[in-house]
């Protein structure tokens, strides 16, 4: 076909080339015109249509057709003008008058002419024109014009065109020379020719309006991936803010990606090639087997929240590593999400704080006199040295047992520590401690009240001391009593500092979570006491002065429809099952909002104690997710659109090209090969209309294909008649296409020999789904052996004069039947062919 194009005239490489030299160009003009409130009929034409694209196909038409074209807008601006005559461009457009006889004309011509059809006039200039409108959303944006040109079946007035001359100044020798070369058209040509246009027209307006259309979702695209960038430079920053890196491992591909901070806690440039040996390499040598282990442990799901040492650069930092795995439906690991956060300044305080309970312990140890701790309930909660000595029973024989017990007076020793709780201490309180073999010791008993961070007494701490060694014990506890004086205020001030650093701390989470919308809480599953962070009242629209929900006001926010899903995997979690899910919310004041939940429980013996978890807003992450997946549908249905166009511009070529030759065979070969063409563009106009993206309703198309086929032949009012008897199935593509094919070949071959001479008849066409086959009476052809595992048939039969048997149709000439061998093969199907009273294919295939 591109050797007939190029002995036409028609330049191909610029027909080719065109298109990509000024589409970037195009576009960006087009996304420079438009804004989100601007209407369509304010554009001129010159935005909307890619003039450069279109003027070598219009140069190309008229080599074709020898049929004058032009582009003009609604202003009588010519954008493109082609095969303009002499005597147009010489003599009419240059005289004044003449020239606004052409105006005139073109305004005349182009007034009240419908959508998808042309008008015809005579110009003042006494020669044809014809124009059909451009449209664009129902707006009519420009015209396509014919002319100027003579039919060949009609006289030209040589004097009239003499007398123009004259009147107008034209030397009369060359106006008539021009005048003799402007076109003589056939009337079927110029039908055949503004039918073309008329397409051409409408193409032009779909396309366009595709590209406005388009051009303004790419502009919502680059809006939504701006609000995302903003949204991830947040995140960094509230990473940042609490030494909080994240990260995400690629298993299968050994794939590591880290967040900007996490770069930064390990000193590590961003650019370098991360796996999972590089972070190993980057664990303390000591730590590195214990970091390896537990990881691996995690890969089996047990949890995996640790914490250990890195060499960064360096520096020696402790890290807490906290993962979430993700698996596949068969149990393997897919890759992981977590949390790497910069510890070091905590550490520093527990082992402050260790150092100081060590040092304590020793003060406590080193005492001669017994001491002892005391719950509110008169249980030991611990003791020294000197107390087992004293009572001659062990540490862990004490603990836990009645304080009053190991006294020869056990009431009295009873009201000494209970006047504790009530005034704050005792002093000097004589008391005999029994030893376990009935030895006494006399003492005078010290006890005060201990508190904790909040004022609540939780406690008596008590001291025994030996009367008979008043004196030296005296000088001893002064001494102690002194030194653990100032030791007690090194060490408030040191505790002091430490709180007020693990402050700065929570006020700095707070910070990070209310800027990534995440709050947290914390259930002790025995008191039922819960506690929120700031963040989660505000993700809930809650008075901080209610408190913390209790498990039934949570599920009250819980939207109706998610109630019992949310209230499900709430229970399943207490078994130790670890979830995250999404979730609608309704807040205090009505507004519904999405949530990302995750909730862990922690067990004591078996038996859950305590449940914390996180919840995060995810409301504009899901908005954001809607209308990306919105803009990719817009766009898979618009490669349907200009698939479906591109198959009917070839189609229309395929006819152009037919009108060259008068060869029966050559035109049957061509309209059989535009029905292949239109059987496939009929497929994506389906899926473009459809709701479906990738699917279509295959009964709905054999219905509106087979239609097409008899319009074409001109069947609809013979004696030939159609029968249907199909259900309804939704297929893919890939096999759509071949089938669409295959019943367009069966049924042309039908239409064309099985009612020759006017017979009457019928075709039937059948397409079902079955399970099994077993029913139908199948050839015993290799490939049917499998019969059972074939999910539909197709079915296409006429009651016609049928295929002579001498015609092997699995090895025949005609390109219609093998083209159906082929594509039967294509689909993994089988087909079978009965001769008798007509002819029936019935082809299997699965899904």
């Amino acid at each position: 076909m591109k050797e007939n194009l190029k002995n036409s005239g028609i330049d191909i490489k610029r027909v080719e080339e065109t298109p990509d030299q000024s589409e970037q160009y195009f576009r960006q003009k087009l996304e420079d015109s438009l804004s989100p409130s601007q209407k369509v009929e304010d554009l001129e034409l010159t935005e909307i249509i890619n003039v450069h694209a279109i003027e070598p196909l219009m140069d190309n038409f008229y080599k074709l057709t020898n049929i004058p074209i032009g582009l003009n807008d609604l202003k009588g601006n010519v954008l493109i003008g082609v095969g303009w005559q002499d005597i147009c461009t010489r003599f009419h457009r240059v005289h004044p008058e003449t020239c606004k006889h052409c105006i005139a004309s073109d305004i005349m011509l182009s007034s009240g002419v419908s959508p998808g059809k042309f008008k015809m006039y005579r110009c003042r200039n006494n020669m044809w024109d014809i124009v059909t409108p451009i449209m664009l959303g129902g707006h009519h944006i420009g015209n396509i014009f014919s002319g100027q040109f003579f039919f060949e079946d009609e006289p030209l007035d040589y004097e009239l065109f003499r007398s123009q001359a004259r009147k107008y100044g034209f030397n009369e020798e060359e106006y008539i020379a021009a005048l003799d070369k402007v076109p003589r058209l056939s009337r079927e040509a110029v039908n055949t020719g503004m039918a073309f246009l008329m397409g051409f027209a409408n193409m032009l307006s779909e396309l366009s309006y595709s590209n406005i259309r388009l051009s303004r979702a790419l502009m919502e695209r680059n809006n939504l991936v701006n609000e995302l960038q903003k949204n991830r430079e947040d995140l960094d920053r509230a990473q940042a803010v609490g030494n909080i890196g994240s990260w995400r491992l690629d298993v299968r591909k050994n794939e590591l990606i880290w967040s900007d901070e996490a770069h930064r806690i390990f000193d590590i440039p961003k650019g370098t090639p991360l796996t999972y040996e590089f972070f190993l390499s980057t664990v303390y040598p000591d730590d590195r087997e214990y970091v390896d282990q537990k990881w691996k442990e995690g890969l089996g799901r047990k949890p995996y929240d640790i914490e250990h040492r890195i060499v960064a650069g360096n520096k020696i930092k402790w890290v807490r590593e906290k993962a979430y795995l993700e698996f596949d439906k068969n149990g393997g690991v897919t890759g992981g999400f977590g949390i790497t956060q910069d510890i070091t300044e905590r550490k520093k305080v527990e082992e402050a704080l260790r150092i100081s309970n060590i040092y304590n312990r020793s003060l406590i140890e080193a005492s001669p006199d017994p001491l002892v701790t005391i719950g509110q309930d008169g249980k030991i909660t611990d003791v020294n040295y000197s107390t087992e000595t004293v009572t001659g029973y062990s540490r862990d024989e004490l603990i836990g047992t009645d304080f009053s017990d190991y006294f020869t007076e056990p009431e009295r020793a009873k009201k000494g520590y209970q006047h504790v709780f009530l005034k704050g201490f005792v002093k000097d309180y004589p008391l005999e401690i029994q030893h376990k073999d009935g030895r006494v010791t006399q003492v005078l008993y010290n006890a005060s009240v201990y508190r904790d961070e909040s004022g609540e007494v939780i406690g008596v701490f008590a001291a025994a001391r030996d009367v008979t060694e008043l004196k030296k014990a005296e000088d001893a506890l002064k001494k102690a009593h002194d030194n653990l004086e100032k030791l007690v205020e090194e060490r408030t001030v040191q505790l002091g500092s430490a709180y007020e650093s693990l402050k700065e701390n929570e006020i700095s989470l707070s910070e990070a979570q209310k800027m990534a919308h995440i709050g947290n809480w914390d259930w002790d599953l025995v008191t039922g006491k819960v506690r929120w962070s700031d963040e989660l009242y505000s993700i809930f629209g809650r008075d901080p002065q209610k408190g913390a929900a209790s498990y039934e006001e949570l599920l009250n926010y819980v939207h109706p429809d998610d109630r019992d899903f949310v209230g499900g995997i709430i229970r399943n979690s207490l078994t130790g099952e670890r979830y995250g899910i999404d979730y609608r919310i309704i807040r205090d004041n009505g507004e519904e909002r999405t949530v990302h939940a995750e909730k862990e429980i922690i067990f004591d013996h078996n038996t859950p104690v305590r449940s914390k978890g996180i919840i995060q807003d995810i409301t504009e992450r899901k908005k954001a997710e809607e209308a990306l997946e919105k803009i990719q549908e817009t766009h898979i249905k618009e490669i349907h659109h200009r698939i479906k166009n591109n198959l009917q511009v070839i189609s229309s070529l395929l006819s152009l090209e037919s009108e060259k030759f008068s060869d029966a065979k050559i035109l049957e070969s061509f309209r059989e090969s535009q029905n292949r063409v239109a059987s496939m563009a009929l497929i994506h106009e389906e899926l473009y209309k459809g709701n479906e993206l990738d699917t279509l309703d295959f009964a709905d198309y054999i219905k509106k294909l087979t239609s097409d086929l008899f319009d074409l032949y001109s069947l609809r009012n013979s004696g030939v008649s159609l029968k249907l008897d199909l259900e309804k199935i939704h297929l893919d593509m890939d096999t759509a296409i071949p089938l669409g094919i295959i019943v367009n070949e069966l049924v042309s071959n039908s239409l064309k020999h099985a009612f020759p001479s006017g017979e009457a008849g019928e075709i039937h066409i059948s397409f079902c789904k079955k399970e099994r086959f077993s029913n139908y009476d199948i050839s015993s052809s290799p490939c049917f052996y499998e019969k059972d595992s074939f999910h539909y048939i197709l079915a296409v039969e006429d009651n016609g004069r049928g295929i002579p048997e001498e015609i092997d149709f699995a090895n025949s000439d005609s390109l219609g039947l093998q083209l159906v061998n082929i594509l039967v093969e294509q689909v993994g199907g089988c087909i079978d062919l009965k001769r008798g009273q007509g002819t029936k294919f019935t082809i299997w295939f699965r899904k």
